[in-house]
């Protein structure tokens, strides 16, 4: 096994084997795959992501870590291994908090710092932190893990079960699940009332409420739904643990075609690529009627209907919020509140959304810079707080009082009941693809929509186009926090304001991706062809740097 690195935790010496150091860090093939000593990485919004060759003594460290936070806390914490809607080449590792919400930016820096420390400083590095935080007796620690259907998963979960063993703090290796699923676990553990802190009692909690809203659903005497839903899963964990949830649902509720079952993980398919390419996922054509895609680890969920050019209507993450929300409204017309009601979006939200909300809805819309957590703490702020990314990531969060007025209201009155229901459906923890798919079929249903009808009832997308550029270094594009400007390079703005300028209704941005070296364009204007041309003019600009 070769030399063996020594430090102290909890007053015992840490023996970290060699195949979990940086000097060897064996990878899922059983080959070295050695780190520099002064390579860098960066806990980002999806926690720690790269080549799977380079992961393992990145889950090690993380996993230990978990162990500190959980003894910290005294409670359950997540560690989930999944690269989502990378390819499958990729993996990544997050911790997940005991809410079930993101790890804290304290530890996050935490995180980092463990990481990025050398062999010889890394026991250094574990004794320093250990003396920093509070880690008395904690008989409630535990981390609880899971992977997707990556090849190099049950690998790092080796990893992450030797990292945890530091400090000897109990670990539950949950196998193959969703990354939604093990947030839900990580909040039932430390909430028993939440719901049951198992993967059937995450089927039970969904599949209950969805029977439930099913029945208190009047469908309209002349209604276009239909249950039938062509699937794409992405050839990730959405296939088999969908299926587990369709157990417990008939078909007369719901009807799924599966497509993109167990080829290779995001290749032509899945949500991120539906999103992005606008096109057709590998194995759909145009005679499929109403259609969704998974990501990778099924946290994000876009519908699309083929259209008779190989090409799609999108509904994204912005039509899926604005369809909740007006359901969610039109059930609160019914009740004597002042529940405070708020629509969270990105930079990257539809201009035509983000009008629609607020001269239909009446609520004006706040916007945050990209990532779950900032949408999520922006959301949180009101009694019910809907929230989704353009990429079809998101949520809706319900507060203390709405449990009052709501969830604990014995009252016959159906807007109350179907409430409580919506409220138990939609997994508020964390943005999770099958919670948000039984939503929008249960909506669509109650206004007797069709696909077509969702898409046009509401409003018209703003032709929009997204480019990913490559660059060396993405970390010398600086931009404002909510994402729209962008301050460094200095005088790019310019450049940009001036591409924009040149067409109507347009808008556009540049910023770097929180996970890859990669630069993002987002470009909107009044027609294909304008906002194809404002797109790649902004690419071009990246391109001259």
């Amino acid at each position: 096994m070769g030399q063996a690195y020594s430090g102290m935790a909890d007053s015992l010496p840490v023996k970290v084997p060699a195949i979990y150091s940086r000097n060897q860090n064996v990878n899922h093939n059983g080959q070295q795959s050695p780190i520099a000593q002064d390579e860098k990485f960066a806990y980002g919004t999806a926690g720690f992501r790269n080549n799977a060759d380079k992961l393992t003594f990145i889950v090690f460290r993380c996993a230990y870590l978990a162990g500190l936070r959980a003894r910290q806390q005294n409670q359950t914490i997540g560690l989930m291994i999944t690269a989502s809607h990378n390819p499958a080449c990729d993996n990544g590792v997050k911790i997940v908090d005991p809410k079930g919400d993101m790890l804290a930016a304290d530890w996050e820096k935490y995180a980092t710092e463990l990481v990025n420390s050398t062999d010889d400083q890394f026991p250094t590095a574990v004794r320093a932190l250990e003396v920093k935080v509070n880690k008395t007796f904690a008989p409630n620690a535990k981390v609880v893990c899971a992977i997707d259907t990556r090849e190099s998963g049950k690998h790092l979960m080796n990893a992450a079960k030797a990292g945890v063993a530091i400090f000897n703090v109990e670990f539950e290796n949950h196998g193959i699940l969703t990354t939604p699923q093990l947030h839900y676990l990580v909040k039932c553990n430390n909430e028993p009332s939440f719901g049951r802190p198992s993967e059937f009692g995450y089927y039970c909690t969904l599949a209950n409420a969805f029977k439930k809203l099913h029945h208190l659903t009047n469908e309209p005497e002349e209604s276009n739904y239909s249950n039938k839903l062509v699937l794409d899963c992405a050839n990730g964990v959405g296939f088999p643990r969908f299926q587990d949830l369709l157990q417990l649902i008939d078909e007369r509720y719901l009807n799924i075609e599966f497509r993109n079952e167990n080829g290779e993980l995001n290749f032509g398919c899945g949500a991120d690529f539906v999103k992005i390419s606008q096109v057709l996922p590998a194995n759909f054509n145009s005679n499929d009627e109403k259609c969704a895609s998974f990501d990778g680890d099924a946290d994000r969920l876009i519908y699309f209907k083929p259209t008779s050019d190989n090409k799609i209507n999108l509904l994204d993450g912005d039509k899926i919020a604005v369809l909740l929300a007006t359901y969610i409204k039109d059930q609160l017309k019914n009740i004597e509140t002042d529940l405070t009601f708020g629509i969270i979006q990105t930079a990257y939200a539809n201009g035509s959304s983000s009008r629609y909300i607020e001269e239909k809805l009446g609520v004006i819309p706040e916007i945050v810079p990209t990532g779950v957590k900032n949408l999520h703490h922006a959301a949180i702020k009101y009694d019910i707080g809907v929230y989704f990314e353009a990429n079809g990531h998101g949520t809706v969060v319900f507060s203390e009082k709405f449990d009052e007025v709501i969830r604990r209201n014995s009252s016959e009155n159906l807007s109350i009941q179907r409430l409580q229901l919506i409220s138990r459906v939609i997994n508020e923890v964390v943005g999770d693809a099958f919670a948000d798919l039984l939503a929008v079929e249960i909506v669509l249903r109650h206004y007797g929509w069709s696909i077509e009808d969702w898409n046009e009832k509401l409003y018209k997308d703003v032709p929009n186009i997204q480019i990913k550029v490559p660059v060396e270094d993405r970390s010398i594009f600086k931009t404002t926090w909510e994402e729209t400007t962008l301050i460094e390079p200095s005088g790019i703005q310019d450049l940009i304001n001036a591409e924009v300028e040149k067409y109507s209704n347009s808008r556009a941005f540049i910023r770097p991706s929180g996970t890859e070296n990669i630069v993002r364009v987002y470009a909107e204007a009044d027609t294909v062809e304008d906002t194809e041309k404002l797109g790649r003019s902004l690419e071009n600009i990246v391109k001259s740097l």
